[in-house]
């Protein structure tokens, strides 16, 4: 009986506890509402003038030469003189020679080209002779006849006459092709440029159509530089685009 008593007592207890709170926050005053500050953005503005000029665009490409070569002879044999200035990063200039190959057979060459040249325009001065002969001989028979025949091509030599002027056309075209493998004994540059790379040395066996070295030219360059499609159209005169509208960016 006691115990239960103590219950009622603690529970009346903090029943009033809490209708005394609740009765002194009705007594507070309310706080004043506050409209918050409304937030406005900060720029910068500035009107627009139409005008014209070049509109900028910016890429990014790599360079390269306009042109670059294989240095590699055309004929074969040993290296006797290697210009020193030919070197990997050196200067060149047009028509500087490289380096240079064995001469002597080359020159040989040509010495029997021109022996047998020779030889070949003496015969064709024998067979001129002879056919010059044989048509004098033919019209002194002719005119002792009252009917000759016409003489036949072998009769006046017209055929060995032909085949000395085709011997000496061919000996002069052998020795054109002799004195043009002399020429190329010398290793030139074709432009002025600069050496990317080389390989010779001297007393090395040059190989026909072997490259032993790399140039490139020095006059000019160009920049490969990959373009959307947006900043290709405001280069001019790259693309032929019809009157329309052209979206950008600010």
């Amino acid at each position: 009986m006691g115990r239960r008593i103590g219950y009622l007592i603690a529970a009346a207890i903090i029943v009033g506890a809490i209708a005394l709170a609740v009765f002194l926050v009705s007594l507070a005053p309310e706080p004043e509402r506050r409209e918050p500050p409304s937030r406005i953005p900060y720029v910068e503005t500035a009107a627009i003038v139409p005008g014209s000029g070049a509109i900028p665009v910016y890429g990014a490409g790599t360079v390269r030469p306009s042109a670059e070569i294989d240095i590699a002879p055309q004929v074969g044999g040993r290296v006797v003189w290697v210009d020193p200035g030919f070197r990997s990063g050196e200067r060149v200039v047009a028509g500087q020679m490289l380096f240079r190959i064995e001469e002597a057979d080359y020159r040989t060459r040509v010495r029997e080209a021109e022996a047998a040249l020779a030889d070949r325009r003496v015969a064709l001065l024998q067979a001129e002779e002879d056919a010059a002969i044989a048509r004098a001989e033919y019209e002194r028979y002719s005119s002792q006849q009252d009917a000759a025949g016409a003489a036949s091509p072998l009769t006046l030599r017209e055929p060995q006459l032909k085949a000395a002027r085709a011997a000496l056309k061919r000996e002069e075209a052998r020795l054109a092709r002799a004195n043009l493998a002399l020429s190329r004994t010398r290793i030139e540059a074709p432009f002025d440029g600069f050496v990317r790379e080389e390989s010779v040395a001297l007393g090395q066996l040059a190989v026909p159509g072997k490259p032993v070295g790399r140039l490139f030219a020095a006059d000019a360059a160009e920049v490969v530089v990959p373009l959307s499609d947006a900043d290709a159209a405001l280069i001019p005169g790259l693309w032929t685009i019809e009157d329309g509208e052209v979206s950008a960016r600010v």
